[in-house]
């Protein structure tokens, strides 16, 4: 794998620090264990606040939507910037390269915990499960949020509440998993290296958005039975995730660094918080 030009480092990464896409990456890069020699993270201000890079040493964000990972060029001009850059988006396609990258020692970037992804067929499959599942639960959750709280365009409990339901059924599914597996959330705890995926990361950071931001424990299942999105009687319990949120937080990874814009500010925190009735 070659980029299109040859890069210098390090790279920047254009982040809104406590929104969910951009905090997976913060996440992923502790522990893989990327230094900010290598990648840097540039903190811009929330879309309401201006958009605009927190600190005006680094060159301008670029187009589209964040995160984007800011590929320079060896090559610089006369003030000694780089005069290319090659621009990735979307959080997915960031960590894959990164992987690539890290797996190949590809411009001097190596890592000592091994690829998240995986090591063989089996592994790889059952990562993705979760990964693909967890995914859901992102997207599943925006017109959560949209018709739900103060943070969206417009309210409607009734749709909020369907679709909190639709957030739940990949949950029910990877509790399901974990149970049959017996999955040893012990691995997970704080100074334990080796045992995080790409998977993992993605659902603790979902899991922690809802908490921390929205208020909204995902993994406090009713207890009870409850009908599901198709008509089904199950029982909403979730003791394997809720194991597993309480260790993954403990993890260094996980802790916000408020200095840096890791928690959201006081005004879209009230927002996020403001449910409309008969949602929850």
């Amino acid at each position: 794998m070659a980029l299109p030009c040859s890069p210098a480092l390090p790279f920047l990464l254009y982040s809104y620090p406590w929104m969910p896409f951009p905090r997976r990456i913060a996440i992923y890069l502790r522990e893989k264990q990327i230094p900010s020699t290598h990648v840097r993270i540039v903190r811009v201000s929330d879309p309401k606040d201006g958009n605009r890079v927190v600190d005006f040493s680094f060159p301008p964000r670029p187009a589209g939507s964040l995160p984007v990972l800011a590929v320079p060029s060896e090559k610089t001009g006369e003030d000694g910037k780089p005069v290319e850059w090659f621009h990735i988006r979307q959080s997915m396609a960031i960590i894959h390269i990164l992987e690539e990258i890290c797996e190949k020692k590809l411009y001097g970037f190596d890592s000592p915990v091994g690829g998240l992804f995986g090591t063989s067929i089996v592994e790889r499959v059952r990562i993705n499960e979760v990964l693909t599942l967890a995914e859901e639960c992102t997207v599943n959750w925006n017109p959560v949020r949209t018709f739900g709280t103060n943070a969206g365009t417009m309210s409607y409990p009734e749709g909020a509440k369907e679709m909190l339901r639709w957030v739940r059924r990949p949950l029910m599914a990877i509790e399901t998993w974990w149970q049959e597996s017996d999955r040893d959330m012990s691995l997970l705890r704080a100074g334990i290296h080796g045992h995080v995926t790409v998977a993992d990361i993605v659902l603790y950071q979902f899991l922690e958005f809802t908490k921390d931001c929205y208020a909204v424990d995902m993994t406090d299942g009713s207890q009870e039975q409850v009908k599901d999105v198709y008509g089904r009687d199950v029982v909403e319990r979730f003791p394997k995730l809720a194991e597993f949120f309480e260790v993954f937080r403990g993890r260094e990874s996980a802790v916000r660094d408020e200095q840096s814009g890791e928690l959201p500010g006081s005004g879209p925190l009230k927002a996020m918080q403001t449910w409309a009735e008969g949602v929850l």
